[in-house]
């Protein structure tokens, strides 16, 4: 989102320059306790605040600290920095000549003081002459009107040690990070004439329901008043009555913190959200995964519709999981060796490997792949990927949403869909994942031919754990290849459909001779040409394709719900 690098160095467990390498809308802080994470939301508050000035006891062996900005220089800088009706000088040609030749080069500068002075400490000038250095006034004025864009919004951050308690009387409508403040905030929305009641009534109780979707349903928002004057915030829950958030969970609790965040706070502060920069520490403490997901999604959803930007500090794999693949995110990744902490963006497998590893999670704790589809060889790997992209309209991923894994044929006779205790020989599938599809080919020749034993137990043994196995209902699975996609791809007319229990290969060489025999080997390069002209209006009528597509794509559905 900001092709800007902010680093800072000399600042409490950062030592050596380090930070971040660019500033995307999602920005996860990953790491141990005490490594540095709230050190560097401090980064994200002094930046947006602009108040580079440090407390001493911030310092780092006696060494001021410095944040370091990095990043391309733009054409607009370089027509608002150089004049071009001026020449000569340390210069010695025309000015606004000399600065083109600076656009799209790197250069890294710092702030001190209250942002107004900016210093230059690198540019890539190589080829240039003079350089930037030794270009006068010019190697001030050009780091001072480099743009740092999240300078001068909003700052909001929300603690990691929080909570929401009965508070005492007051017209204050400020909120800690903490938490402290909430109630009372939370009461004057709701009963002063000069607040808008609905932020409350509406807005937070309509956003508690889509998080808690399934868990709960919130019917009103209260506050009443205890004896001794404390405020207290109650709950209206359908079918449980009033309830005190003080006996809530904290679940609870950090999701009506944030949600004050996103909705009370800008208005408090008279500001729109797309102003704001939010914090937000280890949101996962005392949360359900499934809470944690809708949470989050309904943060980064907020995020989109209010083009803000935001930070999350957290030990949860949940949230490694929701935002490791998206394009607008990032995941930092903080760690610290002799008591002096670095940051790496985690780009690479093993990068990230190396956070799992970090924050001790295991392939056995971590269900990697949601579930597990078992097919035969790489050829069904690649129809049934084209047909789950069709049937659930590009909305189901392998990779993120399930994984295929290949059995190779005969091997099937040694894996069993039995609890991994209860199988006597061979191995259990459900110790590489507790969610799974199996697709076999029937092998049918004609339709008295019953499918073999091995299959047979397979298919028992799916039943009784309620997971789908879907055994062909032809031959194989390229019986449900269409006459029409045959057609297109052989630049042939009118053939046949191939029958239910043909050799697919044996039919193709009888509608372009040697054609069947030259991919009979080669399987998947044959499917990955075939499956560019799938359609799913071309295939709705195959044998049972339709009905076991629809099952396959429920049932990953249901793995990532």
């Amino acid at each position: 989102m900001l092709e800007l690098a902010v680093k800072i160095q000399n600042y409490k467990c950062f030592k050596h320059e380090t930070g971040f390498d660019a500033i995307r809308r999602v920005n996860l802080i990953i790491g141990r306790n005490n490594v540095g994470k709230s050190s560097l939301l401090d980064l994200v508050e002094i930046v947006v605040s602009g108040n580079y000035e440090y407390d001493q006891e911030t310092w780092r062996e006696n060494q001021r600290p410095q944040v370091v900005f990095e990043s391309l220089i733009p054409e607009d800088v370089i027509t608002r920095t150089f004049s071009s009706s001026t020449s000569g000088g340390e210069i010695r040609c025309n000015h606004a000549v000399y600065g083109q030749m600076l656009i799209g080069r790197s250069i890294k500068w710092t702030k001190t003081g209250n942002s107004n002075t900016s210093s230059l400490l690198e540019c890539d000038d190589s080829g240039i002459n003079p350089p930037l250095r030794d270009s006068g006034d010019y190697s001030k004025t050009l780091p001072h009107n480099m743009a740092v864009p999240i300078e001068g919004k909003v700052f909001r951050r929300l603690s990691a040690e929080r909570d929401i308690l009965p508070e005492i009387a007051s017209d204050n409508c400020a909120i800690g990070t903490n938490g402290e403040g909430l109630t009372n905030t939370i009461q004057n929305f709701i009963n002063r004439s000069n607040l808008p009641s609905n932020l409350v009534e509406s807005n937070i109780l309509e956003a508690l329901n889509i998080i808690f979707a399934h868990d709960a349903v919130f019917t009103d928002i209260v506050c009443q008043l205890h004896g001794g004057g404390r405020w207290e915030i109650y709950l209206e829950e359908e079918y449980k009555g009033r309830i005190a958030l003080s006996k809530s969970g904290s679940g609870l609790k950090t999701v009506i913190s944030v949600l004050a965040c996103l909705i009370l706070v800008p208005h408090l502060q008279d500001e729109s959200l797309d102003q704001f920069i939010f914090g937000f520490e280890e949101l996962e403490n005392n949360i359900h995964p499934a809470l944690l997901r809708r949470l989050n999604d309904y943060i980064y959803k907020s995020a989109i519709d209010n083009n803000f930007i935001y930070f999350l500090t957290t030990h949860s794999n949940v949230l490694i999981d929701q935002f490791s693949k998206q394009s607008d995110a990032q995941i930092i990744h903080i760690t610290q060796n002799k008591s002096v902490a670095s940051c790496i963006t985690a780009n690479t497998y093993i990068e990230n490997n190396g956070i799992l590893d970090d924050l001790d999670v295991r392939a056995s704790d971590l269900l990697q792949a949601n579930g597990i589809i078992w097919v035969e060889g790489p050829s069904d790997r690649i129809y049934l990927n084209r047909w789950i992209e069709l049937w659930s309209n590009n909305g189901l991923k392998e990779g993120t949403h399930y994984q295929i894994i290949f059995y190779g044929g005969r091997l099937l006779a040694h894996l069993s869909a039995e609890a991994p205790n209860d199988v006597k020989a061979g191995l259990s599938i459900l110790n590489a994942n507790r969610n799974a599809i199996m697709i076999i080919d029937s092998d049918k020749k004609n339709q008295e031919t019953p499918i073999n034993n091995t299959k047979q137990r397979i298919l028992d043994e799916f039943d009784r754990i309620n997971a789908y196995c879907w055994i062909t209902e032809g031959k194989e699975i390229e019986n449900y290849v269409p006459a029409a996609i045959v057609d297109n791809f052989w630049s042939v007319s009118d053939s046949d459909q191939v029958g239910k229990y043909d050799s697919f290969f044996d039919h193709i060489d009888g509608v372009v001779a040697g054609e069947g025999s030259k991919y009979s080997n080669k399987k998947p390069l044959l499917a990955e040409k075939l499956v560019q002209h799938m359609t799913k209006d071309n295939l709705l009528e195959i044998l049972d394709l339709d009905e076991c597509m629809n099952n396959i794509c429920t049932a990953i559905e249901g793995w990532n719900s």
